[in-house]
């Protein structure tokens, strides 16, 4: 018998293995009987079309219902005619029969590389894949075979190289040279190069006419081989050390769409200048001001060369809603249609003549308002800007120039503020808080009162708020707190504290709308040593939170609340008293 189940477990067994090879088989047959194939070019160049050719046949002894290819690029490549938005492409081939061989060509344009720039040295070298999926049913089941291509991504197939000088002075003149060349094997029609200038550039001329403001030319078609140059000449004013970053796009037309390739950037740094210029505000460069603030603005200046600069100018440029104009104090002309201040020899003989390797200042002083300009949720983060700027029509024989010039600016936060109110109250009907007990307050007989704490926000946002009181002698929390916003007040019962936090408060935050503002009850028993005076109910309530605009530490500190109750209009002057 033993014998006999051994035999019937082998021919389980044998079952199992030729059904589950069978069916091995068959999949994996399906799948291998269609041989899906890619052929295109393994490196291309950008902006230059290749063809994709996909083909694939059906050996399988049977019709394969419902085929359909999507091939699928990688960010950076378009059909070509198509928008750059359009990374998938699907077919429906509807039926295939035995032995029926499909192909498919595809035109596709690499543009740049996972979203990076190709041309000009980023992305070169970047090897980006090309899938495909051609789907089909056959019987009662549906296959599918994935395939793809890596291609590698060359320069682009126009070539552009700006130049610019690596270090440039503040106000010196200096070339911008774009050199172009088709370097592929076909021809490109439509180009138009686009040049995006730092904000702080002036143009002067270009040799080549643009045909579109002073930064787009229209290259039309570039054969292969083909090259052009130009040369645009200009000039830029700002702070020493600050970056000169000129930006380009080339675009090219293919079956009436647009595409645009990416350019490397040209980064050129300002050097330190032949005439420095430095702005310090209350002797700091990094000061945060505030509102009915005292500023004292030092403008100092040097002569970094070894030949006397003469006739100096500074002028500045006061900008900001906070700057209180009528407190202006300064030997300087004021021009009050632009808020210009200009020193000259006139008011400031030093500039006549400034000796090699010399330095001087002009100031003024100023004061900022007492308010905060908000009629709106909206109106926050306010910035006092100075610009400032020397020419002297000096020149020195090393710089290319028809002045000696620097510019320089300074910006300045204003913090914002935080204003908290406490009062206590044994009638509160507003509260919606029941307060038991009875008035005048008597030794060893509980009362309650309710504690409000609102809060309001000027000018800026604020972060991490924290208020905290201790409970004073007799006095204990009953439980009951609630909120208009946010967190209601809790008991901090290691320190015997009401605690109330936030995570951020809105700017203008009961300025504009609504303020913040709590509730919670407390329990009072006076004692017989607080006789004939007020019993203390909060010790000092101190607020501490961070200005997120100007991250300035802001603290606030109340005194302490006692039955005085000031701000309750239905208790006299001596109902808060204790009485035996």
């Amino acid at each position: 018998m033993c014998g006999m189940n051994n035999f019937f477990k082998f021919v389980i067994i044998g079952l199992v293995l030729i059904i589950g090879l069978s069916v091995i088989y068959i999949l994996n047959g399906n799948n291998q009987s269609l041989d899906v194939g890619l052929s295109g070019p393994d490196e291309v160049m950008a902006g230059v079309p290749f063809d994709l050719k996909v083909e694939f046949s059906n050996q399988i002894d049977s019709v394969l219902k419902n085929v359909s290819i999507i091939v699928a690029l990688p960010d950076g490549a378009v059909f070509a005619g198509s928008g750059e938005e359009k990374l998938v492409d699907s077919k429906d081939l509807g039926d295939l029969g035995q032995g029926s061989l499909v192909s498919e060509n595809y035109k596709i344009i690499f543009l740049s590389a996972q979203g990076g720039s190709v041309s000009g040295g980023k992305g070169i070298g970047e090897k980006l894949k090309i899938k495909t999926l051609v789907s089909y049913s056959s019987g009662s089941s549906k296959y599918e075979k994935e395939t793809e291509k890596e291609v590698k991504i060359l320069d682009s197939g126009v070539s552009v190289e700006i130049k610019a000088p690596e270090e440039v002075f503040s106000g010196e003149e200096f070339d911008v040279s774009v050199n172009y060349k088709n370097i592929s094997e076909v021809d490109f029609s439509g180009l138009e190069l686009v040049l995006e200038y730092p904000a702080n550039f002036t143009f002067i001329s270009s040799d080549s006419k643009a045909d579109s403001g002073n930064n787009v030319w229209e290259l039309g078609d570039l054969r292969k081989g083909s090259e052009g140059s130009f040369t645009v000449k200009g000039s830029v004013a700002g702070p020493e050390n600050s970056p000169v970053i000129f930006k380009a796009d080339l675009n090219f037309s293919l079956n009436n769409q647009k595409y645009r390739i990416d350019l490397k950037d040209v980064n050129s740094v300002i050097s330190p200048s032949p005439l420095s210029l430095l702005i310090l505000l209350n002797d700091k460069q990094d000061y945060v001001t505030r509102l009915n603030d005292d500023l004292k603005y030092n403008i100092g200046y040097i002569n970094n060369t070894d030949v006397p600069l003469r006739e100096a100018v500074v002028r500045v440029q006061i900008l900001g809603e906070l700057f209180d104009l009528e407190s202006l104090d300064t030997k300087a002309v004021f021009r009050k249609t632009d808020n210009t201040l200009t020193w000259n020899s006139s008011n400031t003989p030093e500039l006549n003549y400034i000796a090699p390797r010399s330095a001087g200042f002009v100031s003024f002083s100023i004061k900022t308002k007492t308010n905060y300009p908000v009629r709106r949720l909206g109106d926050k983060d306010f910035i006092l800007s100075v610009k400032a700027e020397i020419e002297s029509p000096t020149v020195p024989e090393f710089l290319n120039a028809s002045r000696t010039y620097n510019i320089s600016k300074m910006e300045t936060k204003v913090a914002g503020d935080l204003a908290l109110s406490a009062g206590a109250f044994f009638r509160d009907a507003e509260a919606g808080i029941l307060n038991k007990g009875t008035l005048p307050l008597k030794v060893n007989q509980p009362i309650n009162f309710t504690i409000h704490w609102i809060l309001k926000s000027f000018a800026t946002d604020f972060n991490g708020i924290e208020v905290r009181a201790p409970l004073k002698e007799g006095v204990k929390f009953t439980g009951v707190a609630k909120s208009n916003f946010g967190n209601a007040p809790v008991l901090d019962e290691k320190t015997n504290e009401m605690v109330w936090t936030l995570e951020k408060l809105p700017a203008n935050k009961g300025f504009v709308d609504d303020p913040v503002e709590v509730i919670f009850q407390i329990e009072a028993t006076p004692s017989s040593s607080q006789i004939a005076n007020y019993m203390p109910l909060l010790g000092e309530t101190i607020v501490r939170s961070t200005d997120t605009f100007s991250s300035v530490q802001k603290e606030i500190r109340l005194a302490q609340i006692t039955t005085a109750l000031p701000d309750d209009i239905t208790v006299g002057q001596q109902g808060g008293v204790v009485q035996p």
